[in-house]
């Protein structure tokens, strides 16, 4: 009952989002599940299902997976049933590579917390350029390689940033102009309105397709070729590792709240 509820409400807040703003709404699968594929299929469907019931098509929705290998899988069988997604908490080209490989529709590579991890690994306090940020490295990466190889997989980095330090916010945001999408918080974007400077575009499809950048894995991914690349990022599997358990946590103290409202609702019917 508690884990329909919390599908409910999810489904029941995009709806109201649908309702303001064209274009996709996410939806995710409870993050416990990143581990188990035939699950997050099976929530992946019923979300849609849900929607579907009250008038959203799911052609609007993109169900929200952790980008490990349970969940790749359950993408791709997902959009083998013609359900978009969104794989999150990128951190790793590896990851972003197996996505496009194994037909995900979009990527949400983490920008700013591949910059957090590599300042805390070489101990930098030191800003530095935007060329140089090790999440817009990561990002340009993945779009040219998906250009590259012909994935239709779209590149929409989020979680920025400031390259240089404090007052720099729009940093990554410029260093990727040119990328497929973004996902820009409302005060970087009134930041970006108010701002006069140029805005170079910094990523194209002809450039990208011409990068020459190597095929990955013989062009698909298997399992334990995933798994040994990704364990050798240090990057992408301790931040991996950390989404996962902060958005359980989250979904934890979801889940105690509706828990404690079902049972008073029994309790008093009964």
């Amino acid at each position: 009952i508690v884990a329909l509820a919390i599908d409910r409400l999810a489904v029941n807040l995009g709806s109201a989002i649908a309702k303001i703003v064209p274009g996709y709404i996410s939806t995710e699968v409870d993050p416990r599940l990143s581990f188990d594929t035939d699950a997050s299929v099976q929530r992946g469907e019923r979300i849609i299902a849900m929607y579907q019931k009250i008038g959203v098509p799911k052609e609007r929705v993109l169900i929200k997976l952790a980008a490990t290998w349970e969940g790749i899988q359950a993408a791709e069988r997902l959009e083998q049933q013609g359900i978009k997604c969104n794989l999150t908490r990128i951190c790793s080209g590896v990851q972003a590579v197996a996505c496009a490989q194994h037909s995900a529709h979009l990527i949400s590579p983490c920008t700013g917390r591949i910059l957090d991890w590599n300042k805390v690994k070489k101990g930098r306090t030191e800003g530095v350029e935007p060329d140089q940020d090790e999440g817009v490295i990561a990002c340009r990466e993945m779009y040219n390689y998906f250009k590259c190889h012909g994935h239709d997989t779209i590149c929409m980095p989020a979680s920025w940033r400031p390259s240089r330090g404090a007052g720099y916010d729009l940093d990554e945001i410029q260093a990727l102009a040119g990328t497929d999408r973004m996902t820009i918080p409302a005060a970087l974007l009134e930041k970006l309105a108010a701002s006069q400077e140029p805005l170079p575009r910094k990523l194209d499809l002809a450039t990208a397709k011409a990068s020459g950048v190597p095929l990955m894995g013989n062009g698909k991914m298997n399992e334990k070729e995933f798994r040994l690349k990704l364990n050798m990022d240090g990057c992408g599997t301790d931040k991996l590792a950390e989404g996962i358990r902060a958005f359980i946590g989250e979904t934890e103290k979801l889940e105690k709240v509706i828990t404690e409202k079902v049972r008073a609702t029994v309790a008093a019917k009964a």
